[in-house]
Order: structure tokens, then sequence, then C-alpha cells
């Protein structure tokens, strides 16, 4: 099925909205500095939350849309997002603030898995794999330019920090007027919605893995470059920010890597994060670090849309939006366990050094790429066709 440019634009501006959870990062400081009393920790809430109510609504999102169709659910998830996250500019009660980002975390858990439903429904063949990497090249741009507009209306003051949500009215004009509605699948496929194949879940298992592995290097990063006497912790963020370049690099080529490399595309991504950890941690300038970022960026960013394609082939019409829910429900709460993995890492091996988990990362990394690889020597079963 072919998209208008209007439709498409639809369709790129859910994932352009998908990488927004970084909006009130740069605001974290200034909400210490107005709500004295509440604990940084829980002021760290205002980020981490949305990525906890997500799990739930990303679990349940497939169904309803299934049913309901994917437009109002869309509309709904984005409203979420619009509303719930500029409702705290009128605020100045902190639990009330964080009542509002768990809406925004609903919004997002509707967002994420539909957006990569919608391309697997509108899409197919190598179309589908191009269109899968021009809209995380949509994420990745719209991570930057939330998290700046974040930081561009905090230096006004902390409330207009919130006001960044608002661009989601403009994703929803399209939503509202230009996106269609998918075709439902057959209604004698309907029992297929509360099954999914065994694939589903090893796939959902893996990108947990995949963000558990990769997480320390990004949650780390400050400490590891003042540990290493490479910087101040400002020096963080530029470093960070090769994250997202890498995944602009490997959305922009992924079109390419899934026609060369095919079936073997997903352990391409795997290696590309162990790789990058590798790299990270012998790292002995930022530069150096930066570029072991990127190749992380490039690796997950290599491997996720590979393993949506790979949902696409197996799951049946009916099952692509429950299973894409699965698949990014699983993979924020592993993306929520990196910490306890770390500390699993120091207890296990008794070396608390936060760069452990980045050699621990080259090698787990690495390992599985090359088990992946020789599962998928023997050609895959015939996939199920998406009519």
């Amino acid at each position: 099925m072919g998209l208008n440019i209007f439709a498409t634009i639809s369709v790129l501006s859910i994932f352009f909205i998908q990488m927004g959870m970084g909006i009130m990062t740069p605001a974290i400081q200034n909400l210490a500095q107005a709500f004295p009393d509440v604990p940084f920790t829980t002021i760290m809430m205002i980020s981490t939350m949305p990525s906890l109510a997500m799990i739930p609504s990303s679990f349940v999102v497939g169904p309803i849309a299934e049913k309901f169709g994917y437009r109002p659910v869309l509309i709904i998830g984005m409203l979420f997002f619009t509303i719930g996250g500029a409702m705290p500019y009128f605020m100045d009660n902190f639990t009330m603030i964080l009542v509002t980002r768990m809406f925004v975390g609903v919004g997002f858990g509707i967002l994420f898995p539909m957006g990569n439903a919608l391309v697997l429904k509108f899409y197919e063949g190598q179309k589908r794999a191009n269109m899968m990497g021009v809209a995380n090249v949509a994420a990745n741009i719209g991570g930057i330019s939330l998290q700046m507009l974040g930081a561009f209306l905090c230096a006004i003051a902390w409330q207009y920090s919130f006001l960044a949500h608002l661009v989601g009215i403009i994703a929803l004009f399209f939503l509202i007027f230009f996106l269609p509605e998918p075709e439902k699948a057959p209604v004698a496929e309907s029992g297929e919605k509360a099954k999914m194949p065994m694939i589903v879940f090893i796939l959902a298992i893996l990108s947990a893995f995949a963000q558990m592995v990769n997480g320390p290097v990004l949650l780390n990063m400050s400490t590891i470059i003042i540990n290493a006497k490479l910087g101040t912790a400002a020096s963080a963020g530029a470093v960070l920010a090769m994250f997202t370049v890498g995944g602009m690099v490997g959305g922009a080529v992924f079109g390419i890597v899934f026609k060369t490399a095919g079936r073997f595309t997903i352990a391409l991504g795997m290696a590309g994060i162990g790789l990058g950890l590798g790299i990270a941690n012998f790292a002995g300038s930022l530069v150096m670090l930066g570029s072991g970022i990127g190749v992380c960026g490039i690796g997950l960013f290599t491997l996720f849309p590979a393993c949506i394609m790979e949902l696409g082939m197996k799951v049946s019409p009916a099952g692509v939006a429950m299973a894409t829910g699965i698949f990014m429900a699983t993979s924020n709460i592993g993306l929520f366990a990196s910490p306890y993995y770390m500390a699993f890492l120091a207890k296990m091996s008794g070396n608390p050094d936060v760069r452990f988990p980045l050699m621990a990362g080259l090698v787990i990394g690495l390992a599985t790429a090359v088990v992946i690889a020789v599962l998928r020597i023997k050609p895959s079963p015939e996939p199920v066709q998406q009519s």
C-alpha cells in the first residue's frame, strides 16, 4: 500500500515525537531549585516516570488498536503526550506534576508501538526497510530538537520547558486530517490477536537484553569522563549526543544494510553495540569515547528496526499491533533493569569500576552476535504473507 506525502509525514510525525522523553532533562536542576524540599531522586522522576508508565500501556495498546482503529488510538496517545506534557505549566504542586508525567508515559506507550505497527501495515519488502530507516532518522532528529527546545524554554523559566510538549499539536493535525486507517485484518484471523508466535517473545527478550547491556555507557557517562580526567560533567552532554548521531546514521543506512545483510542484520546490530562498548571502554580521549557511543547508537538503531522487520515477516496482520506493543514494552523493561545489571556485574566480579560493564558488554555483545549469526545460517521458514 502506497502513501501520499501528507500521509507519510503523518507517520513520521509519530516517530518525531517518540524521542521526546528527554524534553525535561535540561530542566532537572531548575526544578530542584524550584522545589528545594523535594529529594533530588524524586525530582529525577520527572524524566523517569514516563518510561515506567509507558510499559503497561505498550502491552495493551495493540488489541485496543485492532478493535477500535489505529487513528483514534494514536490521536488519544498524542493528546496524552501534548496535554499531559503541557499541564504542569499551570501547576506549582510537585506531586501533581508527577501525575501528569504518568499521562505523558501513557502517551509514549501508545505512540512507540503504533508507529512501528503503521510501517508494517503500510509498507512491504524493501520499501518497508527503507521507511523503517527513515522513521528512525526522524525519531533521532525529534529527540535532539525537542530536547533543545526544552532547554531553550527552560532558560526563560522552569514552567516554560513543559510547553515544548505543545509541538504535539502539529502532529495531531496530521494524524486527524491525513493519516489513513490501515486495513483491518480478515475476520478469520481474529483469533490470532491473542496468540503470538514464539519469535515475538524471543525478539522482545533480545531487545530488552540489548538495552540492558547498552545502558551502562549512557547512565555512567559523566562518571567515566570525570574518573578518567577526560573532561567535566558538562562534557558528558556532548559525548552522549553522539549516540543520537549514531542512531541517525544507523537509520539513514538501514535500508541498504538490510538489503545487503538480510537475516544477519540483527546479529550485525548486536555486534555494533558490543564494538561500540569496547571502543568506549578503551577510550583515552573524548573523541574516542564519543566514537564508541556513536557506534553503540548505530548498533542499537540497526538492531531495533531489524527486529521490527522480522516481526512484520513472521506475525500475521491481525497480530502486528500486539507484537510491536510487546516488543517495545519489553525493551523498556530492559532499559529499566540496566542499573540492576550493573550492580550484579560488580557483585559477581568484585570489580566496582564503572568501565567494567563496558568491557563485559564488549564480550557479551560480540558473543551474542556470533550465536545469532550461527543460528541464522539456516534460512528461516517462509514469512507470513501480509496481504
